[in-house]
């Protein structure tokens, strides 16, 4: 009899937390015209992912909407193809291509068959190094998106969530500013081109290629973006704004044609590069970081005030900050807000249970190997590292601080960062 029959499948095997990860290796390759490369060899699947991310993001722009849309429209016509040649091209190749950006960082990915990669390069390199921008699909982008923030807009999560960040870093910050569909009339061509060549080049990005990688790819990117520099702007200097919070720690925004009420409740608080980021981040999880936690046992499972309630640890470049939020019955708004606080209260004031520290310490560390499971997925690790200038080494300090976090540490990391009176609290609805 085999093995596997005699296995007794009444009974559950052992587990077992990882104490160490294996981490695939980076190979980094400066190229000849500076940029930076970082290679990922980690598939066994004939398939290539590049992405290229630059200093772009929203707190460069000097005008509201700049940055996404000139990220948007890179896609929309080229010195060489125009909108429709591109989605063709990169159909008839079996590719794709994601941008995304915040308010840090803008990326461009590109999805390719290993045989075609040469190609889907060459469609690269035009949308990166030679967009046009042109007045018509401007003029339609235009036109959907603005509709799109109306409606968002009129949403009490949006309003009571960008609300409180403008509270939190002042409505003048790069962190705490947010555009109004009217600043979509104000884009144009020349705008965007203008934020495009101060912004992208070869010596304010870098690379990273995943996948089955072989020579010939290195040499395929660099042929392509690492010979000679491109661009014609300086790298973009990372000026730091003052964050100057609102000495209200109470707004409440009417919303009257909403079935609910919004809450967003917060604090700054740092990024992930701060020697407590892994403890807080545990402290956050346990609070509302995951379905299971107590904001939601307690306000969901057991009262019943919202389908749901989150905390999060939101980090950018210079700055970070702890929110929770929920839309709640405008007849539970006030109840609510106990709750929260006496939850809070609770981790200040009583050790966690060995049961709910060990359910805790499996969750993230279930969340950490997720983070490192596939190619893709890797490369998404990979960049959010490199943004805050670190590597794969980080991902074993946050296992091994998750993994030996005590009840006394997560006592003491309440108590220093979720002072109550440090928290302010947006409110949009009828109440």
């Amino acid at each position: 009899m085999s093995d596997i029959l005699k296995l007794n499948r009444t009974v559950a095997p052992k587990f077992k937390l990882p104490c160490k990860i294996s981490l695939p290796a980076v190979n980094s390759i400066g190229m000849q015209n500076g940029l930076q490369l970082y290679a990922i060899n980690t598939g066994t699947v004939d398939v290539l992912r590049f992405s290229i991310v630059f200093d772009a993001g929203t707190r460069y722009q000097r005008q509201f909407l700049v940055a996404g849309t000139a990220l948007n429209m890179l896609t929309e016509g080229t010195e060489k193809y125009g909108s429709e040649e591109i989605a063709e091209q990169l159909d008839f190749y079996g590719a794709s291509i994601d941008v995304d950006i915040d308010r840090d960082w803008s990326c461009i990915t590109f999805y390719s068959l290993a045989r075609h990669f040469e190609k889907v390069m060459e469609i690269a390199e035009q949308i990166i190094k030679y967009p046009v921008f042109p007045e018509k699909e401007l003029n339609v982008y235009r036109q959907n998106h603005k509709q799109q923030l109306i409606i968002e807009r009129g949403k009490v999560s949006v309003i009571a969530g960008e609300t409180l960040v403008s509270a939190l870093f002042g409505e003048n910050h790069y962190y705490g500013s947010f555009a109004q569909p009217e600043d979509y009339d104000k884009l144009n061509s020349h705008i965007l081109k203008e934020f495009y060549e101060q912004h992208y080049s070869s010596k304010n990005a870098f690379m990273v290629v995943s996948g089955k990688i072989s020579d010939r790819e290195i040499k395929t990117v660099s042929d392509f973006f690492g010979s000679a520099a491109w661009g014609k702007a300086p790298k973009a200097e990372a000026v730091q704004q003052k964050i100057i919070s609102s000495p209200e720690k109470t707004v409440h925004v009417p919303k009257t044609d909403g079935v609910q009420s919004a809450i967003s409740i917060g604090k700054v608080l740092f990024n992930k590069s701060h020697c407590d980021y892994f403890g807080m981040f545990f402290v956050n999880t346990v609070l509302g970081g995951y379905f299971g936690s107590r904001l939601m046992k307690n306000i969901r499972e057991e009262k019943g005030y919202t389908y749901g309630i989150y905390s999060n640890m939101a980090c950018m470049k210079d700055s970070g900050y702890l929110v929770i939020s929920a839309e709640v019955g405008d007849k539970y708004v006030k109840l609510t807000l106990e709750e929260i606080k006496n939850e809070i209260l609770r981790l200040q004031r009583q050790k966690i249970a060995k049961n709910e520290l060990s359910l805790v310490k499996n969750y993230i560390t279930g969340n950490i190997l997720r983070s490192i499971d596939g190619i893709w997925k890797i490369a998404d690790t990979c960049i959010d590292l490199l943004q805050i200038n670190a590597n794969f080494e980080y991902i074993e300090q946050m296992l091994d601080e998750v993994l030996k976090i005590t009840a006394d540490r997560v006592l003491d990391l309440a108590n220093r960062y979720l002072d109550a009176d440090t928290f302010t609290t947006v409110i949009s609805g009828r109440r």
